[in-house]
């Protein structure tokens, strides 16, 4: 014993409820001293790249729970299917430099092989097979960034969550993204090692790109700062730190940022129906959730219509209805 408690002796509870207090009183103290930042004068409020593009919705965290193994084509296309506003993907590289969709480093497939992204090539993680998606028979596997894109529709947001803080993979990504003609519509959630690649690959192409700003801070006040000292279009506030005030809220679109919220994991659509409400009336442009469908059900009750997708030349594929709001049925 070294006069400290060991975390077995007390319960598990009050380690959350310690942890969530210490958050909330650092905060206030590290926040309090913080001037209002000043939006540099090269910063210009960006404007939706497209007409078409939503101003605001769900985003399907990880393709959304819809039956399907999350970060896979199979939960894509029923996100997109679903009228989506949003798709939220995690990107990672390969040992031999290929970007794949996963969230985590270490995956473990449905046989029960397991195996690291960031240490094995391409072959063996396609090879890598996970439950088929509700209602269908062929297995799901770990698609490719180019794939990802392939399926996407134009006129949904894209938000690659980059899960290396590198310049090299940053420069990978966006120029995946150039050479699929999606600038646009991509945001890129970058760490502090990875925008200024991305910038420079979008400079080179003629393409504005969408930062946000991934480089998360303790205090949220100091996350702020950083977004707009840094010119980011986008920021992801995080649900631990709780929902954002309107303090918080007037300094990020009074200097033109875009506000994801990340995330919901609420099932029942009237919980997130109320929680979907309230982060909107504040201000959040997009919220990540869990359960797309019942997300989606909410929104319509709130006004909010779905995406009916569309692609330039032939769909990729082909959905059973076109997503509309079943209050308008």
């Amino acid at each position: 014993m070294t006069g400290t408690w060991p975390r077995t002796m007390i319960p598990q509870g009050a380690w959350r409820i310690s942890g969530v207090l210490i958050a909330i009183m650092t905060l206030g103290l590290g926040c309090a001293s913080s001037p209002p930042p000043i939006k540099p004068a090269v910063c210009a409020t960006p404007q939706l790249p497209r007409p078409d593009l939503p101003a605001r919705g769900i985003s399907a965290h990880r393709g959304g729970k819809l039956g399907c193994p999350v970060n896979t084509l199979g939960a894509f296309k029923r996100a997109i299917c679903l009228g989506v506003h949003q798709i939220e993907l995690d990107v990672r590289v390969t040992a031999d430099d290929e970007l794949v969709i996963a969230h985590d480093d270490r995956v473990t497939d449905d046989h029960g092989t397991t195996l690291s992204i960031s240490e094995s090539t391409l072959l063996p993680i396609r090879e890598l097979k996970f439950k088929p998606c509700e209602g269908e028979n062929e297995e799901e596997s770990i698609p490719t960034l180019a794939e990802a894109l392939a399926v996407m529709p134009q006129n949904i947001w894209i938000n690659l969550d980059i899960k290396e803080n590198s310049p090299i993979v940053g420069k990978r990504v966006a120029e995946t993204v150039a050479h699929a003609n999606r600038f646009s519509q991509v945001i890129f959630g970058a760490r502090d090692e990875t925008d200024q690649a991305i910038r420079r690959v979008a400079k080179e192409a003629g393409e504005h790109s969408w930062i946000s700003n991934m480089n998360r801070h303790l205090f949220r006040c100091f996350y702020v700062d950083s977004t707009i000292s840094a010119c980011d279009e986008f920021i992801q506030l995080y649900y631990l730190l709780g929902r954002p005030g309107s303090g918080t809220m007037n300094r990020l679109k009074d200097t033109g940022v875009r506000v994801n919220y990340s995330w919901l994991g609420d099932e029942d659509p009237s919980e997130l129906s109320h929680a979907l409400d309230d982060l909107f009336r504040r201000g959040v442009d997009f919220v990540l959730v869990d359960y797309a469908a019942q997300a989606m059900e909410a929104a319509c009750t709130l006004g909010i219509a779905p995406v009916v997708p569309r692609w330039d030349g032939n769909p990729p594929f082909t959905c059973a209805t076109l997503p509309r709001c079943a209050t308008a049925q």
